[in-house]
């Protein structure tokens, strides 16, 4: 499926690829396999051998990258307008065509266990990891998306390139593009590219959805380090596609600010003001993220020098509860309001963002283009936002970490 925007403002394109594979297309066993994979599709393929990309767009001043998600892995290019068929063809080669070469693979493994082992060094990551597989009991969405240490050890080349596959098909991707052309001109181009690359037969084992939390789940997770403490909650939420994925975004912004670099709004919202400025927290943050398959809604803070984990983790639960007992006056809500669609604004102003948040919202199934998810923004009322939290911040849906930094 291939969708394109017109956007005149600079002589570019923006062409990014999105695979619905991620994490939760991974069962215990290869945790990570997706996110490896996405790695090795830069290693090259008989036609574009390894260091093609430089030279084919790097010279022109091309910006590219990939990442790999829960739900989906997606590359992208935004190319000067006429390197536009170059990234269609580089993309469209390496579809199908990647050669991952057990050569490559055992050099990219050691990158990875050392990506792995950065990302470990995070205290918020480590403790966010425990939370998100205490939290789900069945669904993969437990697993992570960057995998275990030892499991990336363990992985083969031809466990990859089963897994490169059985998933790299066109009618497993979503196209899309964004540029200095009519939008119909970039799709016959893009359609015209991806023409030789044939379909695959899909076989995905059906997904159970992950059954209902009976009760609140609590973790502790303690490292030697120099790093405060910190109290992470999560609840269980709404997919990308419920009816209330907007009040959710809404929920969030409120709770800790957010939209088009507003500092100031993060400063007014309701964590800082209950937290951060009564000296509980250094730092605090809510967010909700648009899945395909319902995810957690998530808070964290950081723990100011002398506080109790306990101490700030009332203080979390009674502005949540603030929030769902008491209507959100026309004020704080203008300001809500102000930053939740400048989170749409802002960012799609450029080509590349543009093209990612287009992408975002159609690979995750929260809207159909860009307008249409502005316009569910812009239809939240403060009561969709008390609703929300009404709904979402229930004891028997959350799942409570504690990080403890211990002594080296």
């Amino acid at each position: 499926m291939i969708h394109a925007l017109e956007a005149r403002h600079a002589p570019v394109v923006s062409l990014w690829v999105w695979y619905h594979v991620g994490g939760r297309n991974e069962v215990p066993g290869t945790t990570g396999m997706s996110h490896f994979l996405e790695h090795m599709l830069f290693k090259g393929t008989p036609a574009h051998p390894k260091g093609d990309l430089d030279r084919l767009l790097a010279r022109y001043g091309a910006q590219w990258n990939a990442f790999t998600n829960e739900d989906v892995t997606c590359y992208f290019e935004t190319v000067p307008r006429d390197r536009y068929d170059v990234a269609l063809g580089l993309e469209a080669d390496r579809m199908r065509n990647a050669l991952i070469s057990s050569e490559e693979v055992e050099a990219e493994r050691t990158v990875i266990v050392s990506e792995r082992e950065g990302y470990e060094n995070d205290p918020s990551f480590l403790l966010g990891e425990s939370l998100q597989a205490v939290a789900f009991d069945r669904h993969p969405y437990g697993q992570g998306v960057i995998g275990s240490k030892f499991e990336i050890k363990l992985m083969t080349r031809d466990g990859l390139y089963a897994h490169y596959r059985k998933h790299y098909a066109p009618n497993n991707a979503y196209v899309v593009v964004v540029g200095d052309d009519r939008a119909e001109a970039l799709v016959d181009k893009a359609a015209a590219a991806f023409a030789a690359v044939r379909p695959e037969e899909l076989i995905a084992p059906p997904l159970a959805p992950e059954p209902p939390q009976m009760g609140e789940k609590r973790l502790v997770v303690r490292r030697a380090g120099g790093a405060l403490p910190i109290v992470q909650i999560g609840f269980h939420t709404a997919a990308a596609s419920d009816p209330r994925a907007a009040a959710l975004q809404a929920l969030a912004v409120a709770l800790a600010g957010g939209g088009g670099g507003d500092a100031a709004s993060g400063r007014s919202s309701r964590l800082y003001r209950g937290l951060v400025e009564k000296e509980l927290a250094t730092e605090v943050d809510a967010s909700f993220g648009l899945t395909k398959d319902p995810f957690l809604f998530t808070l964290e803070a950081t723990v100011r020098p002398g506080v109790t984990h306990r101490a700030v983790e009332e203080a979390l639960l009674a502005e949540l509860q603030r929030l769902a007992d008491e209507p959100i006056d026309e004020v704080e809500f203008a300001r809500v309001r102000r930053g939740l669609l400048a989170s749409v604004a802002f960012p799609s102003d450029t080509i590349t963002w543009r093209a990612f948040r287009l992408g975002s919202l159609l690979s995750s199934g929260a809207a159909p283009s860009i307008g249409a998810w502005y316009d569910a923004l812009a239809r939240v009322t403060p009561d969709d936002v008390r609703g929300a939290a009404r709904d979402t911040f229930v004891e028997r849906a959350r799942t409570v970490g504690h990080f403890i930094p211990e002594a080296s």
